[in-house]
């Protein structure tokens, strides 16, 4: 399924990896995008402008700024895209209880304008909700990311413990410096920007809305991912709602998912 705009973390983290920018780094905030080799324009959600013709780094995923992130990814390029992609998990089975289950895909064949629009989750990328917790979660993790399991432990009646999964690591996907400050502007997307739903009292969240388009025959998927505390990170959530009553041009993944994470979190941490 379409990851829509959580995996602007995953081209933030591209960017940031490149070495060419940092969380203060001017991106473009402009109302439209031109599309590299077509004549076809992209817009931002809700038709206007992030803020100015230049907004940062941080402010970007805080407004869901499209225009940002489709400049970014149509400047990294389909390689630096989908190894970063790759690093998080995407194009492989992470999920080795279930072999051939959880494959999220990120296309190495895509051209300009696909591999543009990958930037804001859109093209041909997939994502599963355990392949965007996965990318919470690395963040949470200053960058690495642990192999997903289905069962940590098997007892026998008695309860003695016959078998216990060991915790093994999947990837180092981003640097801890970069891990760092993806947290930080994902603090500030939840203090200031889309994902403020999730604000959870005296605890600092970390949190990205996304909205995934679906067909013209069913609604939109909300999608949001966040991690608790922020700066001693206990839980990580993916929240996926496939089919919603809301009406079409309401849904948001901060209005339907970002409640969903909140509880969730909260009952973790025992809020």
């Amino acid at each position: 399924m379409p990851p829509g705009s959580t995996f602007k973390l995953v081209t933030a983290a591209a960017a940031i990896e490149s070495g060419n920018y940092d969380k203060d780094s001017l991106v473009p905030g402009v109302k439209e995008f031109q599309l590299p080799q077509s004549t076809e324009k992209v817009g931002n959600w809700q038709g206007g402008s992030c803020g100015g013709n230049k907004i940062t780094l941080t402010r970007a995923p805080a407004v869901s700024c499209n225009v940002s992130f489709l400049t970014l990814a149509n400047e990294l390029g389909n390689e630096a895209m989908a190894e970063q992609a790759e690093a998080f998990g995407f194009n492989s089975t992470s999920l080795e209880d279930l072999p051939g289950r959880g494959t999220s895909n990120y296309p190495r064949d895509m051209d300009e304008p696909q591999t543009a629009m990958s930037g804001i989750g859109q093209s041909s990328v997939t994502a599963s909700p355990l392949q965007m917790a996965m990318v919470a979660a690395g963040i949470a993790n200053g960058g690495e990311v642990k192999r997903p399991y289905l069962v940590d432990e098997v007892r026998a009646p008695n309860a003695s413990l016959l078998d216990k999964t060991e915790e093994s690591t999947y990837s180092r996907a981003i640097s801890s410096a970069t891990a760092d400050q993806l947290t930080d502007m994902m603090v500030a997307t939840v203090e200031s920007g889309t994902a403020g739903v999730a604000a959870i009292p005296g605890v600092s969240v970390a949190g990205k809305t996304g909205t995934a388009q679906s067909t013209d025959s069913r609604p939109p998927y909300a999608r949001f991912v966040s991690f608790a505390p922020a700066d001693d990170p206990q839980v990580a959530v993916a929240v996926m709602v496939e089919a919603s009553d809301t009406a079409r041009d309401e849904i948001a993944g901060g209005t339907l998912g970002g409640p969903i994470a909140k509880a969730i979190m909260e009952a973790v941490m025992g809020s």
